[in-house]
């Protein structure tokens, strides 16, 4: 992933086209989501450990967490919980 100093925020940036990007997403039993990547990688999220976390509770409830959708190329699930892109794949799981 390539990265730019930005002189604004004097701080490094990603370049966005170099990020990864979740296409798909898919709910399974136990608090897993199925990813679909820009990398054309399927891969398995575990949620579970997150759903004690404050910012993530909301999850607990099957109804919500199973209204995961994409939108700006992650996981949300309303105007509060997202996941970033980059996280979901580096701790998530290939697919066989």
């Amino acid at each position: 992933m390539k990265t730019y100093f930005d002189k604004r925020i004097n701080d490094e940036v990603y370049h966005m086209s170099d990020l990864v990007r979740v296409v798909t997403v898919k709910p399974l039993d136990g608090y897993k989501l199925l990813l679909s990547f820009s990398t054309g990688e399927k891969r398995v999220f575990d949620v579970a450990p997150l759903l004690n976390k404050p910012a993530f509770r909301q999850l607990q409830n099957p109804g919500l967490f199973n209204s995961a959708r994409i939108a700006f190329g992650t996981v949300i699930w309303n105007d509060e919980i997202d996941l970033a892109p980059e996280s979901l794949y580096h701790s998530s799981q290939p697919c066989d």
